[in-house]
């Protein structure tokens, strides 16, 4: 249905007169581009010893192509796709004594919803585009990159929205956003969800925000008319950025997220500073009277503090991040939407779902090319998370334990005949610090004490 009514539209805007004549449209498809890229991804997840492990390796990527502008207008459209070409990933291997959970890393190369979908082809875009001097509005389905609500492309398939959405940059060092968003591609699924049906679908729901352990039920039970989302972003020196954000998703939250930022270079010397705040409530009904389908706890609230600092010479550079979550509630914005910009963030794992809690990280970034070693990168980052107990249904969703992350990523950008391609080996390597009661498996599969190696090529067109 919703993408029914964005086929109607687009068609009945390209195929107006008044926005194209014949042979102009013909023009701006033979003056079109062609882009897109190939991507191989392999995903091993190593669980403690006993426990059932996952691996799969995945080849797909994207085409895409885009029509030239004529009177500020141009549409384009891409087609993405991810194929498993091995895998042990199946509805019936799962792991027994965490009660028949499975892959919570690997499956999301492919459908999060369905493990023996092996194969997902969709249209990811398809849209309109006016521009006007440097104002941009796009009509359709995109790839939109937000501080929340983004492609978080860590697998095959990035997150991808359908709606509204407008930019401007006519004001010198100021950028204005602002969109309605009616529907979501959520990463690893197989194509798109309106906003109400997106949350939930293909990510767990967790526990609900009660006493006693009660699985959240909010999939499918939760009523919205979409997202809306403001911003503004403001150069205010060279060296100081600040930016403000507002997401409204109608009855179920408001999130406002502000951040400046500081970075200055002295010679070889750098040096690099950030704060940011969240502060963020339920609104409406939680998405349903029924609290125990609501997507959160009715009158729920938080903020979370976030400051970082760093240091550089050359290409190398050092950096401290720390946030903090207060105990008023948990922070919460749909997996299914994007990551969260914390300072703290490291691939692997999120904060989503915690309150009560705070983190500290350590990063090492490095490019090596005064080695004279072209193309060659590497983040090396090690943080600790400290969480509310596992049995702290109220302020810990996922009953994740307080862990110490460790992340190695490698990055090599091939030259010459090969430019376009890419290599990336991650490794992530998580360990439990807090009470996991036992070793009581619920606690620790797919969560902590775990390796994840992921090693990915793209070629990019």
């Amino acid at each position: 249905m919703l993408s029914n009514k964005v086929t109607y539209i687009l068609a009945v805007l390209l195929t107006s007169s008044t926005v194209f004549g014949a042979s102009d449209l013909k023009s701006a498809f033979q003056d079109g581009k062609i882009s897109g890229q190939v991507r191989y991804y392999y995903m091993s997840e190593d669980n403690q010893k006993g426990l059932i492990d996952y691996y799969g390796s995945a080849l797909g990527g994207h085409i895409k192509y885009e029509t030239s502008q004529y009177n500020g207008f141009k549409i384009g459209a891409a087609i993405y796709t991810s194929n498993f070409i091995n895998t042990n990933v199946n509805s019936t291997n799962t792991e027994p004594a965490a009660g028949n959970k499975n892959s919570r890393y690997v499956i999301g190369l492919m459908d999060g919803t369905n493990p023996d979908n092996h194969n997902i082809t969709n249209v990811g875009e398809l849209y309109l585009n006016y521009k006007y001097s440097k104002t941009n509005l796009t009509l359709g389905r995109m790839k939109l990159k937000t501080p929340f609500m983004n492609p978080e492309d860590g697998r095959m398939i990035p997150t991808l929205e359908q709606g509204l959405w407008f930019t401007s940059k006519d004001v010198n060092n100021l950028t204005l956003q602002a969109g309605y968003i009616n529907a979501f591609w959520p990463r690893s699924t197989s194509g798109f969800k309106s906003v109400e049906d997106s949350i939930g679908y293909g990510y767990g729901q967790g526990l609900q925000p009660l006493a006693q352990k009660t699985k959240g039920n909010y999939s499918g039970n939760i009523s919205s008319n979409g997202l809306y989302i403001a911003s503004v972003k403001y150069t205010a020196t060279k060296n100081i950025k600040l930016q403000a954000w507002n997401y409204y998703a109608q009855n179920l939250f408001n999130l406002a997220y502000v951040e400046g930022t500081y970075r200055k270079k002295f010679n070889d010397y750098k040096f690099i500073s950030g704060i940011q705040y969240i502060n963020e409530k339920a609104v409406g009904d939680d998405g349903n009277a029924d609290p125990k389908k609501a997507y959160m706890r009715h009158g729920e609230k938080t903020q979370v503090y976030g400051l970082k600092a760093g240091a550089g010479y050359k290409s190398s550079l050092v950096t401290f991040a720390y946030n903090s979550t207060s105990d008023s509630g948990r922070f919460m914005f749909p997996r299914e939407w994007g990551k969260e910009p914390f300072y703290t963030f490291q691939k692997r794992e999120r904060s989503e779902g915690s309150g009560g809690c705070h983190a500290w990280l350590v990063t090492l970034q490095q490019n090596f090319k005064e080695f004279n070693i072209n193309g060659l990168s590497a983040k090396l980052g090690y943080g600790k998370y400290y969480k509310q107990d596992v049995k702290n249904f109220v302020l810990n969703k996922y009953a994740l334990p307080s862990y110490a992350q460790g992340n190695i990523d490698i990055f090599y950008k091939f030259s010459g005949k090969l430019k376009g391609l890419k290599a990336e080996y991650l490794f992530a390597r998580k360990y439990a610090i807090g009470n996991t009661y036992n070793n009581n498996v619920n606690f620790v599969f797919s969560k902590v004490d775990i390796n994840i190696h992921n090693f990915i090529l793209n070629y990019t067109f």
